[in-house]
């Protein structure tokens, strides 16, 4: 550039920076700029960021937003729902219900407020405030996936199976790409002798994430409910989903010995039963095949292994009687078949008040009952399971609180280690 051109072009830049316009043009694009930088961090802004960490579970972040909005009146129900999710995370469920409870009015977060306050209260033993919060919110929002979920639970935990079915099926239906419901589900009835209602659901399941954890798992109790069902070549196309055990052996052997292929069936039982001689199911399978074959001696030592095994086990109780009874051991045939009345009267009151229990789901001393049963029938874990759900419902049953301690007592060696393995 000449000497002569620079004196021009400074002068064209003077000018442009006095020009009133320019300065116009500054001041529009500076303002826009604020309001760009305020709206980012506006207080709708901080508890969106807030509730996306809770989504996911980012307990820092839900920090941040907690102190963010911790000062501004307009968002203290915002607030105080954040910061109740905080507390029960951080194991304060009592300040996490006041704060919920405090939040649980205002429209932008009414619902998850409630259930909120549910969780809360659940944590606390109070499983009857727990159930009207969860169902407040229900009201507000029918379609709450996470109250139905919470729902669920909570009537499992209580021993209300068939309520608690009733809130998974709506989880199925609002969440299809989950395949936890129909899982629970099958597993549900099936435990409850239901098999026709559970293969459905374990189908449904598979279908959803034929990858899913315990897949192999799912698989074998699918072929049980089909084995129990007598679709047997349903149950074996199960089971080429599974990997070799010792209950893969045993299933494959009941499917071959209904179908007439006993040659197979005895392999298969035999293999169960020399991987695990102490296996209760593979025991009786192979007293059951020896049974075919004549061989009531080998069944006789079989069953009274499995009787030694567990004796309060009703089906082979009640082998064990009938083999006796055909070697002609009148005495000890008699002996065995009054036990074995005994214990039909037990189970029979086992399996009525479990029944019962799905029908009064708020009744805590029949699930107390439920637990002495259980006990006596030599089921220290399901005992403990019954005792829990009885105290669920009412925390200051006593009674529950001294039989589940007691049991917890009973179960551990002088050591102080469980007898069952767990610390």
């Amino acid at each position: 550039m000449s000497d002569a051109a620079a004196p021009k072009s400074n002068t064209r830049s003077l000018r442009w920076i006095t020009d009133p316009r320019t300065w116009t043009i500054i001041l529009t694009i500076t303002f826009a700029g604020l309001l760009v930088y305020q709206q980012s961090f506006t207080p709708r802004r901080y508890f969106d960021a807030g509730m996306k960490a809770l989504e996911r579970n980012r307990l820092e972040d839900v920090k941040k937003a907690v102190t963010s909005l911790e000062h501004i009146p307009s968002f203290r129900a915002h607030h105080d729902y954040l910061k109740g999710w905080v507390e029960l995370q951080s194991g304060n469920p009592k300040q996490a219900l006041e704060l919920a409870l405090t939040a649980k009015d205002h429209p932008d977060i009414e619902v998850d407020a409630r259930i909120l306050a549910g969780q809360a209260s659940y944590s606390m033993g109070a499983a009857g405030n727990a159930k009207l919060h969860w169902e407040d919110a229900l009201a507000l929002q029918p379609d709450s996936l996470t109250a139905h979920r919470w729902l669920g639970a909570l009537y499992f935990d209580i021993g209300a199976m068939d309520n608690a079915l009733i809130h998974l099926t709506t989880v199925s239906r609002l969440a299809p790409s989950d395949y936890r419901p129909d899982r629970f589900m099958g597993l549900i009835n099936k435990d409850y002798e239901r098999p026709e209602m559970a293969i459905p659901h374990y189908i449904e399941s598979l279908r959803r994430a034929p990858n899913q954890p315990e897949a192999d798992k799912v698989w074998m109790e699918l072929a049980e409910c089909q084995i129990k069902q007598h679709e047997y070549d349903a149950a074996l196309k199960s089971l080429s989903n599974c990997p070799p055990s010792v209950r893969y052996s045993r299933l494959m052997a009941r499917c071959y010995m209904n179908t007439g292929k006993l040659e197979e069936a005895r392999q298969f039982a035999k293999n169960a039963l020399a991987e695990q001689k102490t296996d209760l199911d593979t025991l009786q399978l192979n007293a059951e095949i020896a049974l075919i074959d004549g061989d009531t001696n080998t069944a006789v030592e079989l069953l009274r292994q499995g009787v030694a095994l567990n004796p309060f086990n009703y089906g082979v109780r009640t082998q064990y009687a009938q083999v006796l009874g055909r070697l002609g051991n009148k005495t000890a045939y008699e002996e065995q078949n009054k036990i074995v009345e005994d214990l039909k009267v037990r189970w029979q009151k086992f399996s009525d008040l479990q029944i019962d229990a799905i029908n009064r789901p708020t009744d805590a001393m029949i699930r107390y009952e439920i637990g002495i049963l259980a006990q006596q029938l030599g089921m220290p874990k399901l005992a403990a399971t019954w005792y829990k759900a009885a105290l669920s419902i009412n925390p200051g049953m006593g009674i529950a609180s001294q039989a589940l301690n007691s049991l917890d007592v009973a179960q551990r060696e002088p050591d102080g280690k469980r007898v069952d393995g767990t610390n």
